[in-house]
């Protein structure tokens, strides 16, 4: 059974920079990651942690664009329910 490698986004990171020091992932878009739940985390004290081998895996293969949702209330056309 293989251990799950949990980071916090700064030490996520900076791990990937030691992987590969060009990278262009910044810390700004792990966060926006993880808040769009697209990479799971798991919330501990004030932090969340994330599984490090799931953003690779995310990075590897980067899921499609998911359509935006509509967020508050919509207006509904009056006449299309009568």
């Amino acid at each position: 059974m293989s251990t799950v490698r949990m980071r916090f986004p700064a030490q996520a990171l900076e791990e990937l920079r030691k992987d590969d020091p060009n990278t262009p992932v910044t810390l700004n878009l792990i966060r926006t990651l993880v808040r769009r739940g697209d990479i799971p985390s798991v919330q501990v004290g004030r932090g969340r942690l994330i599984n490090y081998d799931a953003l690779l895996a995310y990075l590897e293969n980067p899921a499609e664009d998911k359509p935006e949702q509509v967020r508050g209330i919509r207006r509904i056309d009056e006449r299309a329910g009568a």
